[in-house]
């Protein structure tokens, strides 16, 4: 059909085609949050394979992984012998397991204060807490 138009048609077609693209995109540019909703697609794919939910926690999250397991292992030594100080004083066949479960508790509840607390920058005399994931965000 347009192979019988005049050159000059033609080129006013072409023309007024680029313009028309052109014009659609920056409208779209403009208005790409109500037109796609790009959380709800990272969601949607992230629920749709879990195992790149995974793959992308162990990529980001490594280093306070790495913190919460060394971290269980010395908070968990040094209650221990708190705990074991109690046991040797206190003769209940249920010390070591009470304290059991309060050591994993205070060591997880502690390891993970750590890691997301404070969530804002707060000076403590010459230092600055953060919680380890959160100042390392930039990354």
């Amino acid at each position: 059909v347009f192979v019988e138009l005049p050159t000059q048609t033609k080129r006013l077609l072409e023309h007024m085609n680029t313009q028309f693209l052109s014009d659609f995109t920056i409208a779209m540019q403009g208005n790409i949050e109500s037109l796609f909703n790009v959380r709800d697609c990272v969601i949607d794919q992230m629920m749709m394979d879990r195992s790149k939910l995974g793959i992308l926690f162990r990529k980001c999250g490594q280093k306070e992984l790495d913190f919460l397991t060394n971290s269980g292992l010395w908070f968990g030594f040094l209650l221990g012998i708190i705990q074991m100080i109690v046991a040797l004083f206190w003769d209940n066949p249920w010390s070591l397991s009470i304290g059991g479960l309060i050591v994993g508790y205070a060591t997880n509840w502690l390891a993970l204060k750590w890691i997301f607390e404070p969530v804002e920058p707060t000076r403590f005399g010459p230092f600055v807490l953060q919680g380890q994931f959160l100042r390392r965000q930039k990354e």
